[in-house]
Order: structure tokens, then C-alpha cells, then sequence
């Protein structure tokens, strides 16, 4: 009796846990095979490159929901390193990000090199971040909140 109502449980959850994902945030087939996600995962694309002096990021801002990606890439041969500014942030999304290991990408070399972001069990907060390479600094933001679509 226990499998059946565990089974009906799982295919209740699959049913009213999946979320309808725009085609341009659904994960592609490296993050599919290298993190195990789905369609229902939403990945958010953050390219970094230097346009004339400046190091950017496109988009600049970033409004993420509950659960979701994002994936700083490379887009041009110059080298970019991420980093999550910490003195602008608040404390529990500094201690999050600091306990989840991810306040500094590695280098991003090539249009192929890409640095990806969990969002899972994150507080909702605003999380700045800079852009160092060859060019003078830029920045970006992430909006980070848990309500459900």
C-alpha cells in the first residue's frame, strides 16, 4: 500500500511542481548532461565582453525567481573574472553565497567559457556584481526573489 500512495505523491508533485519555462531560459544540452537539468530549470544568460573600453555585462540587470540559473559567458577572446560585490550586499545573500562557494568565477577565456550560478535556497535579495578584465571595470545585478511565478 505504502509504493502506491508514494507513486501517486511523486506523480501529484510532477503534476502541480512543474513550471512552464520560456524556450530562452531553458537549459541546453552541456548544462543538461554536466548539472542534470531540465526544461523545467530556468537558466538566465549573463554574456561579459569589452565594448570599446569597458568591461559589460548584457544583460546588465537580471530579475531571477526561486530556483533559478544564471550563466555568466564569455563572449569574445579577452578575459573576464565575475566577482559578487560584497560590500554592497546584504549579509544573509553575502553568507549564501559564501557557503554555496560562489562569490568568484574563474576566468572566462573564450565565447565557450561559461561560469553557471545556483540560485537554489537563496535569500531574496539584490546581488551586485563586477566585471574585471582588459577593460576598466563594469557591473551588473542580479534581482533575486522566491515568489512563484
Amino acid at each position: 500500500m505504502r509504493p502506491v500512495v508514494l507513486a501517486l505523491l511523486l506523480s501529484g508533485w510532477g503534476i502541480t511542481g512543474c513550471r512552464d519555462v520560456p524556450a530562452e531560459l531553458r537549459p541546453d544540452d552541456v548544462l543538461r548532461e554536466s548539472l542534470g537539468l531540465t526544461d523545467r530549470d530556468a537558466v538566465h544568460v549573463v554574456f561579459v565582453r569589452v565594448r570599446g573600453v569597458s568591461e559589460v555585462a548584457e544583460p546588465e540587470i537580471v530579475e531571477t525567481r526561486r530556483d533559478a540559473w544564471v550563466s555568466f559567458q564569455g563572449a569574445d577572446t579577452r578575459g573576464h573574472v565575475v566577482r559578487f560585490d560584497t560590500l554592497e550586499m546584504r549579509a544573509d545573500a553575502l553568507e549564501w553565497l559564501r557557503e554555496s562557494d560562489q562569490l568568484v568565477s574563474p576566468p572566462l577565456l573564450t565565447p565557450a567559457s561559461r561560469w553557471v550560478v545556483s540560485f537554489e535556497g537563496a535569500p531574496d535579495a539584490s546581488y551586485p556584481f563586477a566585471i574585471e578584465g582588459s577593460g576598466e571595470l563594469g557591473y551588473g545585478l542580479i534581482e533575486h526573489t522566491t515568489e512563484r511565478e
